[in-house]
């Protein structure tokens, strides 16, 4: 007779199996992604980071107080929706669809445009100069406060909240000295009239913006939750933004500077 304790890991065995064999492999949805023209080396990070990291619980910055409020709670960050992940590929022209969500368990992609952050340039500026991005390209990155900069690498996304742009969502940077401050930045996913399915048209203060036709998609897909009845809150999605620094890491790594 099995003894009840070894039935019950038998049986957590099972399910985990089923669930991870529910998923696409990452041949195919690598193969599916060539289909769209998606960048596949920065789907090599992801993947790497799945594999290394889809039980970590990193530590995330505290804020306490003011408008912050959404970046305080639990200090940890946990990657709690695993099925759907994002892909910003911010080496492609803002002109282009350059965000990507993709379905680990039906393969399904959903392609759209999303603005950058300006840094030292003004919302509308059309040249690329030292020190400042254009509306077209991403350049010049950024973790400290008030800079304006967009910020790459990998993060989780937390829960929305009803911002000036309306329906928005939190992102907790999860790479110490690169993004990890992008909760206090506020830098958010939200919607704006200047961006539209295809194609963006202005500059953000370092959010990801996108248009008002996906927001709820994007959210519904990828937030993070909060039950004001116990105080508990879950976090979402992986949110990888590929940028300069990471077009120099070598395919299938994930060498973030991690908050673990």
């Amino acid at each position: 007779m099995i003894n009840k304790n070894i039935a019950t890991l038998i049986l957590t065995l099972l399910i985990s199996t089923q669930i991870k064999a529910d998923y696409l492999s990452w041949k195919e949805i690598e193969k599916r992604a060539k289909a769209e023209n998606i960048n596949t080396k920065a789907l090599s990070h992801i993947q790497c980071f799945f594999e290394k990291h889809e039980s970590t619980v990193f530590q995330k910055k505290i804020s306490y107080g003011g408008t912050q409020d959404r970046c305080s709670g639990s200090s940890d960050i946990t990657l709690d929706k695993k099925r759907v992940f994002a892909l910003i590929d911010y080496t492609v022209s803002s002109d282009d669809r350059r965000m990507f969500l993709i379905d680990r368990e039906t393969g399904a992609i959903s392609k759209m445009a999303v603005a950058h952050g300006r840094y030292n340039a003004s919302m509308i500026n059309t040249h690329l100069s030292q020190n400042k991005n254009s509306v077209k390209w991403a350049k010049y990155f950024s973790n400290e406060l008030g800079s304006n900069a967009p910020s790459s690498g990998f993060f989780v996304s937390g829960v929305e909240y009803e911002g000036k742009f309306g329906r928005s969502m939190v992102l907790h940077g999860l790479e110490e000295g690169i993004n990890d401050n992008a909760c206090q930045r506020a830098v958010v996913v939200h919607k704006h009239l200047m961006v539209t399915k295809s194609s963006a048209h202005l500059l953000s203060a370092g959010c990801p913006m996108i248009s008002k036709d996906y927001i709820d998609h994007v959210i519904n897909l990828l937030e993070g939750n909060y039950n004001p009845d116990n105080g508990v809150e879950t976090n979402g999605s992986v949110v990888f933004i590929y940028g300069e620094r990471e077009k120099n890491w070598a395919a299938s790594t994930c060498n973030g500077n991690f908050s673990l």
